[in-house]
């Protein structure tokens, strides 16, 4: 059969899980988006979550019936591969939140000039720069399972630091938080990359890559509807009415808002923690029970 032959072959086989998994991905996005308008409890948004829910039971079940799918569902068998994959959909998830609320915070609450917001927001991605390889090269070193522990350790430190500021707070506290929001999120990338690479066969580690690219962009999506969704509705309960933005000569409503974010984001990254601390404890206990085996 010639290489063209199989592509549409190819392209036949995966054309239900194809549509189903677009169906999935559209339906969910754009009831994540649009419910930040509408409210959750409109009914076309539900119905759009309701869709997306039946369109990826019905695309698992299709999987799990096809030889050649869309996606290679035997990967999640694996639980510290499930796990490593769901501990960066829950950090991508608690990052964005910060990536959507820093910017008000620092301009309309400490009053800098966007071009000071900027700077003192890039300390954030100028730390996990410098600290993502250093990580990853320890991590050939030492292990992954430490560094991507201590890097959530941090980021929980962080989130929780973010959520005691207020409207006053020193430039200086603020920076450090942030900075070390992204030392914590430096740690944790590399390493955990490297662990759910590390858990598949080589025959699978295109699939494997490309579920942790789709898990990254989705818990983008999903941070910045978890952010927005808590802070205006937090603000519109102090508010006593809805709430879709800034309440002008009300600092505190926002703030009120911004606390409840952050104290979800690092709530986020403390099950992520604890998470990535039962496998690390999972990894020594494989370890250990495979010493003895090999000096029998």
């Amino acid at each position: 059969m010639l290489p063209a032959d199989l592509i549409r072959v190819k392209a036949k086989i995966d054309a239900p899980g194809s549509s189903l998994f677009a169906m999935f991905i559209i339906t969910l996005f754009a009831g994540l988006l649009l419910g930040q308008q509408a409210g959750y409890g409109n009914l076309w948004i539900i119905v759009l979550l309701a869709a997306a829910l039946i369109a990826l039971v019905w695309f698992i079940r299709a999987e799990l019936n096809r030889p050649n799918g869309l996606v290679d569902l035997s990967l999640f068998k694996n639980p510290l591969f499930s796990v490593s994959i769901l501990c960066g959909f829950l950090v991508f998830t608690a990052n964005f939140c910060f990536n959507i609320i820093a910017p008000f915070y620092t301009q309309n609450m400490l009053n800098l000039s966007p071009s000071s917001a900027g700077f003192m927001m890039m300390l954030f991605p100028i730390c996990m720069v410098i600290v993502a390889p250093l990580s990853g090269a320890l991590s050939d070193k030492i292990g992954s399972e430490l560094l991507t522990f201590a890097g959530l350790v941090v980021m929980v430190v962080a989130q929780f630091g973010l959520a005691w500021l207020h409207e006053g707070s020193s430039l200086v506290i603020v920076g450090v938080w942030i900075a070390m929001l992204g030392i914590g999120s430096g740690l944790f990338q590399s390493p955990n990359n490297s662990l759910i690479m590390s858990q598949v066969p080589r025959t699978q580690l295109g699939s494997a890559g490309s579920v942790n690219s789709l898990v990254r962009n989705v818990g983008m999506v999903v941070g910045i509807t978890v952010a927005t969704t808590i802070l205006f509705h937090v603000m519109s309960a102090k508010a006593g009415h809805r709430v879709t933005g800034l309440v002008p000569g009300r600092p505190d409503i926002f703030l009120h808002g911004m606390h409840a974010v952050f104290i979800t984001s690092a709530s986020i990254c403390l099950v992520a923690a604890v998470l990535t601390g039962w496998r690390m404890f999972q990894a020594k206990t494989a370890k250990q029970a495979k010493q003895p085996a090999a000096k029998h």
